[in-house]
């Protein structure tokens, strides 16, 4: 009984897995997922209560993974331990990798404590690597470097390089110090971008979905809401897209865009490289505690809009690999999507998990690892 009672137990949970993570939690069903299993649904609320409990399983099963294998970084040497933390990110899945990713993407996004909890693991792992107790800028810059390139790397289906890694965490990025704090941090003359409100029927729709996206979410904003907000019909909505999925798709492309502008015109000739990277993820952190709804819809469309969600970040990779310079490695894709990686895991401590009180302090501590490295 135990046998046919773990086999159809599994069976169900692999058919999740595989669901979940081709398609956003809202879409798929309890019938689905027994189809995919080959099982009645009667088996299925034999283990489980309901979708949430059975994707909350999943999500449990990816935490366990990964607290078994932060738990057992050791070795005599930085490179040794460092190894095992890089390969724990990838290798603590339960299975496939990019389906692990997938799931938890939207998980800690529905759910906060599993992001808090998987935060703390990282916090852990690092803690592991460097036979210390480890402050949070030290951990946002070895676990955001780590974890955004191999998550970015993965899914491009590009292979990085652990020797590189290394040489970043250790080595720091950029050959200016940082120095010039009072400018960096200076608030009196940023400028914003003006926000879309446009006469044209296809812009007041836009910014109808930009309210309604960002406060009631994805899934419970649906295009009629969007059109009546906006004092248009459906029809209308049909004249501009062809679906509510492209429509998010081109409200993530305004999203991306007016960021990019913010973060352009406000950047400082008297500002070195290294002063104005610096700046840019304060500015960055500024802009979307001011624009929370940006925040929330960019997160949302990373598992509903996976290839819009990419190319906004390929975006902010190009614009990185233009204007870095006077850089320790020059592999400068390898070092974009390493400041993308601490300015998204910051952001992540500062806007989501309410982490970060005193951000000024944080940011100067993170510009000496930038600059200078790790100690190990």
């Amino acid at each position: 009984m135990d046998k046919v009672k773990n086999k159809s137990y599994i069976k169900l949970m692999t058919a999740a897995r595989d669901l979940f993570s081709e398609k956003w939690y809202e879409t798929v069903s309890v019938v689905e997922i027994c189809k995919r299993a080959g099982l009645s649904n009667g088996v299925f609320y034999r283990y489980f209560k309901n979708k949430q409990d059975i994707f909350l399983k999943l999500l449990n099963e990816i935490v366990i993974y990964y607290e078994e294998g932060f738990s057992t970084i050791s070795g005599k040497s930085f490179e040794n331990r460092m190894d095992k933390f890089l390969d724990t990110i990838v290798k603590s899945g339960v299975g496939d990798y990019k389906k692990d990713i997938l799931i938890y993407r939207e998980g800690q996004y529905r759910y906060p404590k599993y992001e808090q909890h998987l935060r703390d693991l990282y916090g852990k792992g690092v803690s592991l690597v460097l036979l210390r107790e480890t402050s949070q800028a030290e951990q946002l810059f070895i676990s955001g470097i780590a974890r955004f390139v191999i998550i970015r790397y993965i899914f491009n289906g590009v292979s990085y390089d652990k020797t590189k890694i290394k040489k970043i965490i250790t080595d720091g990025i950029f050959y200016d110090e940082i120095k010039n704090y009072s400018l960096i941090f200076n608030e009196e003359d940023v400028i914003y971008p003006h926000i879309l409100k446009g006469e044209s029927a296809r812009s007041k729709l836009l910014s109808s979905g930009i309210d309604l996206f960002g406060t009631k979410g994805y899934y419970k904003t649906d295009i009629h809401d969007i059109t009546r907000n906006a004092g248009y019909s459906v029809g209308t909505f049909y004249l501009y897209f062809e679906s509510k999925e492209a429509f998010l798709e081109e409200i993530v492309k305004i999203i991306g865009k007016k960021t990019r502008r913010f973060l352009t015109i406000n950047q400082k000739k008297q500002l070195n490289r290294a002063e104005n990277e610096l700046r840019g993820i304060y500015l960055f952190l500024k802009y979307f505690e001011s624009n929370s709804e940006y925040y929330k819809i960019v997160r949302e469309s990373e598992f509903i809009v996976k290839k819009a969600a990419n190319n906004y970040y390929d975006r902010f990779e190009k614009g990185y690999v233009e204007n870095l310079e006077r850089t320790k490695i020059e592999d400068k894709k390898l070092l974009a999507n390493s400041l993308m990686g601490i300015s998204h895991y910051t952001g992540i401590d500062r806007i989501f998990l309410n982490k970060i009180k005193d951000i000024k302090s944080v940011l100067k501590e993170l510009s000496i690892y930038l600059t200078h490295g790790i100690r190990v």
